[in-house]
């Protein structure tokens, strides 16, 4: 995927005849939650080089060389565990949410090493209960951190109360810095 091709899925540029069935392809591809598509997706229309890496490896790189990590939002879950953790802290998270329907509703960044302390409390609370280790952070915690940022957003999405307001997650994305 390139940059032009994430835009025509996002609406941003009108496709070309003959990529029409492809950019509608891909739509219900992410849609259907595949992370790969997601993480490419993700990755190219910010203008990052997606790695197509697995378990422990990054989902991409920034243009400086700094490792991406998609995430499915509003948490961020690390399933490859609390060992994977220490090679992560200089990484940034892309967390991401689509619609039921394959839209892009935002993309923030946030820095693996703002919410360490908070992975590796979860960690420890998860290890006490036995079984799968999956460190987590809620979006209480990563919205709040400090170099937080918003990469991209479309508000016409975003789910509202029954008086029409944002739901309060979205309430506070809002007044996240954009890049």
């Amino acid at each position: 995927m390139d940059f032009r091709i994430a835009q025509c899925i996002l609406g941003l540029e009108q496709p070309e005849d003959f990529e029409v069935p492809f950019v509608n392809l891909l739509k219900q591809h992410l849609a259907l939650d595949n992370n790969k598509l997601r993480e490419d997706f993700v990755c190219s229309l910010l203008g990052y080089t997606p790695s197509y890496g697995g378990q422990g490896h990054p989902d991409g790189y920034k243009p400086d060389g700094t490792c991406v990590d998609n995430k499915s939002g509003p948490s961020i879950v690390f399933p490859d565990g609390a060992p994977t953790l220490p090679k992560k802290v200089e990484w940034d998270c892309l967390v991401h949410q689509f619609t039921q329907d394959g839209q892009l509703i935002y993309v923030a960044e946030v820095k693996v090493s703002d919410i360490m302390e908070e992975l590796i409390e979860s960690a420890a609370y998860y290890t006490k209960k036995g079984g799968r280790v999956s460190p987590q952070v809620s979006y209480g915690v990563w919205l709040n951190k400090p170099n937080t940022k918003v990469l991209y957003k479309n508000p016409e999405l975003f789910e509202r109360k029954k008086n029409g307001g944002f739901k309060k997650f979205y309430e506070q994305l809002l007044q996240l810095p954009s890049k």
